[in-house]
């Protein structure tokens, strides 16, 4: 199956049309996990409500509205790291831990994933039961990540639009980032807009910690000014065309970024 992604386009206001193969990640199963099906699939439903989906089995599959396995394919052609080997990952934000769980199963040393949130937490330890991948979880507000050390790559997906200083934290990130900054964001979409950052005072689709939407140059330039050498906005992967969220605002679009350290 194709996936074309509408009005795709890059931090100059080019439109940027997108052909993706959809490939979701091949996840193996701890053996343990194929022989207790009903035990495997209460617990899942104990757990619930999810925000991320893994489908980890044609037996298994664990719904929720973030679209992680459909941005997975795009991020892959832009930059994000096919092999992690070697590599020691922090994952801010990591909710049931989707992406941690992608680098450790390409090849990543150590994966420490950190969510405020224990429900989210319980679900990335079933997660890693299930495939049998070791991430360390830490709970505690991602503000305080310093205190975890430095790591090779770092991980913000969704998360930095709920931020209330995206500045000071972009220059947290910075300051436990040896490498790579990868991140998945909202955008403004208006070609017009991509110098600018828009604030949200009230809700953004329902939820009142979305603060910030970022203009593709803008938050290129935010990542630079904290110590990247390089930024580069790769594109949209999702651009909805003329829709509204129930506050009656426009919709804006999901894309990725990626910082680079010199060298």
């Amino acid at each position: 199956m194709c996936w074309r992604p509408r009005g795709a386009g890059g931090a100059d206001g080019r439109v940027k049309i997108l052909y993706l193969q959809i490939m979701l990640p091949t996840w193996k199963l701890a053996s343990r996990a194929s022989l207790e099906r009903d035990r495997v699939l209460r617990e899942m439903q104990q757990l619930a409500p999810w925000y991320q989906t893994f489908s980890l089995a044609d037996w298994l599959h664990i719904e929720g509205p973030s679209s992680c396995e459909q941005a997975l394919p795009f991020l892959d052609q832009h930059g994000f790291p096919a092999d992690f080997t070697g590599k020691t990952v922090l994952d801010v934000g990591c909710n049931a831990g989707f992406f941690s769980f992608v680098a450790k199963s390409r090849g990543a040393e150590r994966v420490v994933g950190v969510d405020a949130d224990s429900r989210y937490l319980d679900q990335s330890r079933f997660i890693g039961r299930l495939l049998g991948l070791e991430v360390e979880l830490v709970q505690d507000d991602v503000h305080n990540v310093a205190r975890l050390g430095t790591f090779d790559v770092v991980i913000c997906n969704g998360l930095l639009y709920h931020i209330h200083d995206p500045a000071a934290f972009l220059i947290t990130l910075a300051n436990v980032c040896r490498q790579t900054l990868l991140i998945e964001c909202e955008f403004l979409v208006d070609p017009a807009l991509t110098d600018c950052a828009r604030f949200i005072e009230g809700e953004y689709r329902g939820d009142p910690t979305n603060w910030w939407i970022f203009g593709p140059r803008c938050l290129e330039g935010m990542v630079r000014a904290v110590g990247f050498a390089r930024a580069g906005f790769e594109g949209f992967y999702y651009t909805p065309q003329g829709q509204q969220t129930r506050e009656g605002l426009r919709r804006e679009g999901r894309g990725f970024l990626i910082g680079r350290k010199a060298g």
